[in-house]
């Protein structure tokens, strides 16, 4: 059982659930030729909607009953047909599939079919009335809409492979489009009724016998149709994605996870509104969580030419290439079966990743060697090195402009690690990373530097200050007191200015 209450129910009431599988719908409404037989599709005159008229045609020899399977609208393309000469003229209409002649008819659209309508083309076409049930739609706004009456939505909760519930919505029509209604993305199809969101982690299923769609918010097994109640196997191996560790796999979905916008899906109810208008409110609930960045997996065939360029007592740091850029890897010793400083490092990067000054992620990947197999972290790569080997070979040479947008930067920060309550537990200038060469601070205060500067040259050659004291002990800028009176000037300012600089980073 997939419901926590399942009772019969049944999406589409006006319609009848087909006997045998209708393969002349595509599941994706991009695609150019049939899946089933690899004929070039078709269009319906409304809304461009894809269809084989091929498949059409075997469907329709297959069946002899007039059982309503479709919502759909026929009409004459005015072709001359020998056999429908004498009954059909330019009026012609028909709402019955069985009269769809290959000849001189014509798709005007299918209801039950639904796909992102052009913008361009929505207004073409506007409907006064239900043809199933004859309730009047709304008269006002143009374009594709649905009855309430014949198009009933089901939400509830399914069990996902992690053994926990997540929301599941059962649309009572065919879902053909090709991307994801929560992030946008493009889905990848698994078959020619399911479909999935690598990004977001959304599952299409759809019903061939009753162009119904499942949306489930998670990664799951298999699904049921509301309607015929035929259960569907899932093709997703997403655990053996991620290096085939189920906790990895259960970390990167809970990142994309909101409960309180899951229990809304779950308990969603059309309000007697238009039915389509449940792809407004996915893109509600959850497009905060599909525009926060979270961590990949990233196959490790991607990962070129790793270079050690540090070693520590948790593993090593490597210098590599990612689709042709530098990027660093952080390969964690013995993590095989997964350790807590592995996990520990990635929440704590995902939840300091919007903020400047701190190094950015990509991903995470495995070593494929069956004798390793360590976890790897896939991160920014610093390119200028850190702050400890920077101030050992410029210190001379840096002004003052440099050093205070450098203390500032990294004030920032700390700051961010601080404000989400951690502790970086191992800060010196080795860690700290210059991302890319320093750009000069700009600010109202820039004359003083400048000022401090040109004063400490002079000291410098006056022989005021010593240039061996200088070259060798960092800290003779803080302790000269004939520099002290321009640092207390700063230092006794009302409030700070921001710098337009992001290069060093924690």
């Amino acid at each position: 059982m997939e419901f926590t209450h399942e009772i019969y129910f049944d999406p589409t009431p006006k319609l009848k659930s087909s006997p045998v599988q209708i393969f002349f719908l595509p599941f994706n409404n991009e695609k150019l030729n049939c899946y089933n037989c690899g004929d070039k599709y078709s269009d319906t005159l409304s809304y461009k909607q894809k269809y084989c008229k091929q498949c059409l045609l075997r469907y329709i020899k297959s069946r002899v009953d007039n059982n309503e399977y479709f919502d759909v609208n026929i009409i004459t393309n005015n072709t001359p047909c020998n056999k429908h000469e004498s009954t059909r003229d330019i009026n012609f209409t028909t709402r019955n599939i069985q009269e769809w002649c290959e000849v001189c008819s014509e798709i005007s659209y299918f209801k039950n079919y639904y796909v992102q309508i052009n913008t361009k083309i929505q207004h073409i076409f506007m409907e006064k009335d239900c043809k199933l049930c004859g309730k009047s739609i709304d008269e006002i706004s143009y374009g594709f809409k649905m009855c309430s009456n014949c198009y009933l939505i089901h939400s509830g909760w399914i069990k996902s492979i992690f053994d926990t519930t997540v929301p599941i919505l059962c649309l009572p029509w065919w879902d053909a489009s090709n991307k994801s209604k929560a992030c946008n993305h493009n889905l990848k199809f698994l078959t020619d009724c399911q479909k999935w969101c690598s990004s977001c982690f959304i599952v299409y299923v759809g019903c061939r016998h009753c162009l119904t769609t499942n949306i489930i918010f998670g990664i799951t097994n298999q699904t049921k149709c509301r309607k015929c109640k035929r259960v569907s196997d899932i093709c997703i191996d997403f655990i053996d994605m991620c290096g085939g560790n189920s906790i990895i796999a259960e970390y990167l979905i809970s990142m994309k996870t909101n409960n309180q916008s899951y229990n809304k899906i779950a308990c969603y109810m059309n309000k007697g509104l238009d039915p389509l208008n449940v792809y407004t409110f996915i893109e509600c609930e959850l497009k905060d969580i599909c525009s926060k960045k979270t961590i990949e997996w990233i196959p490790y065939s991607k990962i070129d030419n790793l270079e050690i360029i540090a070693e520590g007592g948790l593993g090593t740091i490597y210098k590599a290439t990612c689709s042709n850029n530098f990027v660093a890897v952080k390969r964690f010793s013995n993590s095989k079966d997964i350790s807590r400083h592995f996990l520990n490092e990635i929440n704590s990067l995902h939840r300091c990743y919007n903020t400047a000054f701190i190094v950015k992620y990509y991903g995470i990947t495995q070593d494929p060697d069956s004798q390793i197999k360590d976890y790897m972290l896939i991160m920014e790569y610093a390119s200028d090195g850190n702050l400890h080997n920077y101030l050992r070979e410029n210190f001379t040479n840096i002004k003052w402009t440099t050093k205070l947008a450098i203390l500032c930067q990294i004030s920032d920060g700390l700051k961010t690690i601080h404000n989400e309550n951690f502790v970086h537990r191992n800060f010196h200038s080795g860690n700290i990373l210059s991302l890319k060469g320093h750009k000069k601070w700009r600010n109202k205060t820039e004359r003083l530097f400048i000022e401090a500067e040109e004063r400490r040259s002079i000291l410098t050659r006056s022989g005021q200050l010593c240039p061996q004291f200088i070259e060798k002990h960092p800290g003779a800028i803080y302790t000269s007191r004939s520099l002290n009176s321009f640092i207390s000037q700063l230092l006794n300012r009302p409030q700070h200015d921001k710098w337009d600089s992001s290069d060093w980073d924690v």
